[in-house]
């Protein structure tokens, strides 16, 4: 049998159906910590404005990440965004993994 080494990234994107682009913005994030505007998460990353956006867009609609909106003093506001705890994070791609366990064993014993 051939073991494949699996990296963080791989698992994200394999449990929740990410992108690599989702995957970076959301590795960046994690390590930011806290609510940051889209300008913020852009820098971090070094990405353009409108790709953090559309992964952001995307990692809320997965309910990966999640979005505040703050009122500025001036009138106006702005939203932030922090992705969902870590630990959250790692306990839904165990049970995801588990699923995926179940199958293969199911399929196997069918087989």
């Amino acid at each position: 049998m051939t073991c494949i080494d699996l990296s963080a990234a791989d698992l994200l994107r394999c449990s929740f159906g990410l992108s690599k682009r989702e995957v970076a913005v959301l590795l960046r994030m994690l390590d930011m910590k806290g609510w940051m505007p889209v300008s913020g998460i852009a820098a971090e990353s070094r990405r353009d404005r409108s790709v953090v956006q559309r992964a952001l867009f995307s990692l809320i609609q997965k309910g990966i990440v999640e979005r505040s909106q703050r009122n500025r003093a001036g009138g106006g506001y702005e939203y932030l965004y922090r992705a969902r705890d870590k630990s959250a994070l790692k306990r839904a791609i165990l049970d995801k993994s588990r699923v995926f366990c179940r199958m293969v064993a199911g399929q196997v014993r069918q087989w």
